[in-house]
């Protein structure tokens, strides 16, 4: 699971539980008034005054009303953008051969392509969107040379899976110590 996901996810949750506390104090506020007694929390009687004072023109309600749209789309935003899909398609050889790689299968065999570079001592990859990045490591101080192995590596791994013109390699070397 990535952190788009874990956000959407927990954002989610917290909304729910916004709204099903939100509504419950609501309805305990509508049966004690029904039932003539004082408000519990919510102060709804001085609420109406000063809702029954306002206008459309007032500055309150605009910068309220504003302030809603702003959260809507917000939200709308954070709920129509598209995530990372979980299979990435690889080029058609048949026409009614359709094939695919997950993502993490490509993460472990492109960080393996890097790790058997020249020079390279480990690697990582990280596939986004549009970019594979490759963190690896290394003992020589040297590193262009390590990184530039390495990057033709993954871009050959790329071209051979058909994944070249879709994914742009980037890779980091760290030297370890």
């Amino acid at each position: 699971m990535n952190a788009a996901t874990v956000t959407a996810r927990i954002v989610s949750v917290l909304l729910a539980l916004v709204l099903l506390v939100g509504g419950l104090l609501v309805a305990v506020e509508i049966v004690l008034a029904q039932l003539g007694r004082q408000p519990w929390l919510i102060p709804w009687p001085a609420w109406a005054s000063w809702l029954g004072s306002q206008t459309w023109e007032s500055t309150g309600v605009r910068l309220i009303l504003v302030g809603l749209v702003v959260v809507g789309l917000a939200l709308l935003v954070l709920a129509l953008r598209p995530g990372k899909p979980r299979r990435l398609a690889l080029p058609v050889t048949d026409r009614n051969l359709h094939l695919s790689i997950a993502r993490r299968a490509l993460q472990q065999t492109l960080a393996d392509t890097a790790a058997r570079a020249s020079g390279v001592a480990s690697a990582s990859a990280k596939a986004r969107r549009r970019t594979v990045t490759i963190n690896a490591t290394t003992a020589n101080p040297d590193t262009t040379d390590v990184q530039q192995a390495a990057l033709t590596a993954v871009t050959e791994r790329l071209d051979q899976l058909g994944l070249a013109g879709r994914l742009r390699p980037r890779v980091r070397i760290e030297v370890s110590s």
